[in-house]
């Protein structure tokens, strides 16, 4: 059975809701960060539509004759489409495949769930093969639309879904489940904070030893601002490990850090405040508002190691005077 996430709760009694008054769209785009679990919910809301008696929360009962066809994956009414192994792009056969015998039947329970993740990789002709079931829905066909980039989908296709919107959760839930899964209380709020408050992208940031990466770049960070560095060298080294867009997320992270210790009076000092307490903290926030200008301009043919560089220039120079 699908894992119930706590923070899933509240859209989920939500969109139980809609269903018991016959409210629930034809067609919903899960959108959000990637790692807070859009595609769990996708296939336990299809579960749930596809049971023959889901039980008090909604949830499947995983022993009708509709579960066990779900866990044999072999229920002919719900469909998953998403790119090939080989590539990062929907084909529009595959979508076409999906919606061609659409106008046929509902499904024999009743309901017929066709889930398309990342639906932002659909290309414009995969789109338009799916505009006409979205614009003339089937009664019964549920889509679930699942995206961490939802701007990349066509305005006529996000127009036709109702947006389910997930965030991260608080940061005390998402540090408690981490917890429960295993891990200390130090390497959960490290993993957090790699992922963005993302609880499944902070498991798997774990997983594939990226804390043992980030405290190494850490000390790198460390070593400009005690002078035993040069920012040309270690932005060199940094870009044979890592692309300059998670890097730059990482000194976001540092740069908010030493801010947040300054503001909070009495607070232990963590290892970055204590080499320069006496860091200004308007030159601070210029430095992130540099960040900021350059996370922008990534996009545009940017020459990684130079604005690298001049992030890690900046920094030597605020912390050494």
């Amino acid at each position: 059975m699908t894992e119930r996430l706590p923070w899933h709760q509240e859209p989920w009694v939500r969109l139980q809701r809609s269903r018991q008054q016959n409210r629930l769209p034809h067609a919903l785009l899960l959108a959000g960060a990637e790692g807070l679990g859009k595609l769990a919910f996708a296939r336990r809301l299809a579960r749930s539509m596809l049971c023959e008696q889901p039980d008090e929360h909604g949830d499947a009962c995983g022993r009708c004759r509709q579960c066990l066809l779900l866990q044999a994956g072999s229920h002919p009414d719900l469909r998953l489409v998403s790119p090939d192994e080989d590539s990062s792009v929907i084909r529009i056969d595959a979508i076409r495949d999906l919606v061609s015998g659409n106008t046929l039947s509902v499904g024999e329970n009743g309901h017929r769930v066709f889930i398309i993740e990342p639906a932002h990789a659909m290309g414009p002709g995969a789109a338009n093969a799916l505009l006409k079931t979205l614009e003339e829905p089937i009664p019964g066909t549920l889509m679930l639309l699942v995206s961490s980039s939802p701007e990349r989908l066509p305005v006529t296709i996000r127009s036709r879904c109702q947006l389910l919107r997930f965030s991260p959760p608080e940061q005390n839930m998402a540090l408690s489940w981490l917890q429960e899964s295993g891990l200390s209380p130090a390497d959960a709020r490290e993993a957090l904070g790699l992922a963005a408050g993302a609880p499944l992208l902070a498991q798997k940031r774990v997983a594939d030893g990226a804390l043992q990466q980030h405290r190494a770049l850490k000390e790198d960070f460390l070593s400009l601002a005690r002078g035993q560095a040069r920012p040309v060298t270690v932005a060199e080294a940094w870009l044979k490990q890592e692309d300059l867009e998670p890097l730059l997320v990482f000194l976001s992270a540092w740069i908010m850090e030493v801010i947040r210790r300054r503001q909070v009076q009495g607070e232990q000092l963590s290892p970055l405040q204590s080499q320069h307490d006496g860091v200004d903290l308007k030159a601070l926030y210029r430095l992130l508002d540099s960040l900021h200008d350059i996370r922008r301009a990534s996009a545009n043919n940017l020459n990684a190691q130079l604005a690298l560089e001049s992030i890690l220039l900046e920094w030597s120079h605020i912390t050494r005077g």
